[in-house]
């Protein structure tokens, strides 16, 4: 047997491509978003100014995300992949060691600005684009995988980055964690990642056992499994295709009502105190690490409109058990239904979505303009619910809002889908 079947007897290297992918996601990721803020107080009281100064940073990066989405997506998928790469990846960890040098808010802006542009050509478009042309079988799960690595990297690196801040200061972390991003760019962009496994004389994980499929049992998984539909559209001319308009509207969506989701914390706290609040938080981030791998299994064992369904009736239940935060379902529900697989809705669902309607040779670009969509959500998303709670008085509003985002994500995609569908077949 040669390395082209690799079904499961013969190693692949798409499973090391899928570590190094994992890997990434788990340190550049949480630097930016689940670990930014632990640098706060110390950063603050150090330097004499206010903590929403500092939380300013996050908002640069993720509105830099916003408008170079789509480019980046774009030089990554026309030029040399591994090259840049290697140097966004190398400027990222240059960026956190930047950090440590700082002097006041302004030097912190400057650097992340320009962090936000090797965050968002470093991790999750680049890290999919590898992911999608290097997996034919168990795509779902691959993608669950690399993202599920988010979680476990915040997990991970919390205390790590905790105790250098206390005993070493807050510059002593900043410059080991440069470090070590210094160190995975180099490693693995050097060594380890190309972007198809043509780059390496392979074929994709699954392709040869795709081929052997028969026509008749291949129209029957693809009728049952909803498989992927490889548009081949160029995105200049997407724009005037009722499909990838749709695409967008649900990934707003989808954005938005992850972005209330991060309003659950404080709403935990108001109905039943620190104390639920805390272990409800940590109940749902350990369960979704699980989360985000079971909606990879459920997409590759049954199509993509059972994961959509699954995963955006998760989160809309999550949203629903926070109308029940007083009583303990509520709490359990959030765990259940956020942990279970609204919290994968997120991450690994908008480059499933993605990946489902357009084919390895669109996906780079079309997933730039639905990250770019995700983000504008999730920058408006988490200021609705307090909004709402400053003028009423009370989260019951938002959370009926999030519902209803939830539940348009859902048809904004599956319409989509169906569109796009008709179009392939055409």
């Amino acid at each position: 047997m040669t390395n082209t079947h690799q079904s499961g007897k013969k190693f692949h290297y798409a499973w090391i491509i899928l570590f190094a992918a994992t890997i990434i996601l788990a340190t550049y990721m949480p630097a930016v978003t689940s670990l930014f803020n632990k640098w706060q107080i110390a950063v603050t009281e150090d330097l004499g100014f206010s903590r929403s100064a500092f939380s300013l940073n996050t908002t640069i990066v993720q509105a830099v995300g916003i408008f170079i989405g789509p480019i980046a997506s774009k030089f990554l998928t026309e030029r040399n992949f591994k090259r840049l790469w290697t140097i966004f990846a190398a400027i990222f960890g240059l960026g956190l060691i930047a950090y440590a040098f700082a002097q006041n808010a302004w030097h912190f802006y400057i650097i992340s600005f320009v962090i936000g542009f090797a965050f968002i050509s470093t991790t999750s478009i680049p890290m999919t684009m590898m992911i999608n042309n290097w997996f034919v079988e168990k795509r779902g799960l691959a993608t669950s995988i690399a993202f599920a690595g988010i979680s476990a990297g915040g997990f991970i690196f919390s205390p790590i980055i905790t105790y250098l801040i206390t005993n070493f200061g807050w510059r002593h972390a900043y410059l080991v964690y440069g470090i070590v991003a210094l160190v995975i760019a180099f490693v693995f962009g050097i060594f380890i990642i190309d972007q198809k496994p043509e780059d390496r004389g392979l074929e994709a994980y699954g392709y040869q056992h795709k081929n052997e499929i028969n026509p008749e049992d291949k129209q029957k998984e693809e009728a049952d499994q909803g498989n992927n539909l490889d548009v081949d559209l160029p995105i200049g001319q997407s724009w005037t295709k009722a499909f990838f308009i749709l695409l967008l509207l649900g990934a707003v969506a989808n954005g938005l009502a992850n972005g209330g989701s991060l309003q659950f914390s404080p709403g935990l706290t108001e109905a039943q105190g620190p104390v639920v609040e805390s272990i409800t938080v940590s109940a749902y981030l350990l369960v979704g690490v699980f989360g985000k791998i079971l909606m990879g299994w459920i997409n590759d064992k049954f199509g993509f409109k059972v994961t959509l369904f699954t995963g955006m009736g998760a989160l809309a239940l999550s949203f629903v058990s926070m109308l029940l935060a007083g009583s303990m379902i509520g709490p359990v529900g959030v765990v259940v239904f956020f942990g279970g697989l609204g919290i994968a809705t997120g991450t690994v669902l908008p480059p499933i979505v993605t990946s489902t309607i357009y084919s390895n040779k669109r996906y780079g670009e079309a997933y730039g303009y639905v990250t770019s969509s995700t983000q504008i959500g999730t920058a408006i998303g988490p200021l609705l619910v307090p909004l709402i709670y400053d003028t009423t008085g009370s989260y019951a509003g938002g959370w009926w809002i999030n519902i209803i985002f939830a539940v348009a994500g859902a048809i904004f995609w599956y319409l989509a889908y169906q569109f796009a569908s008709n179009k392939s077949q055409g």
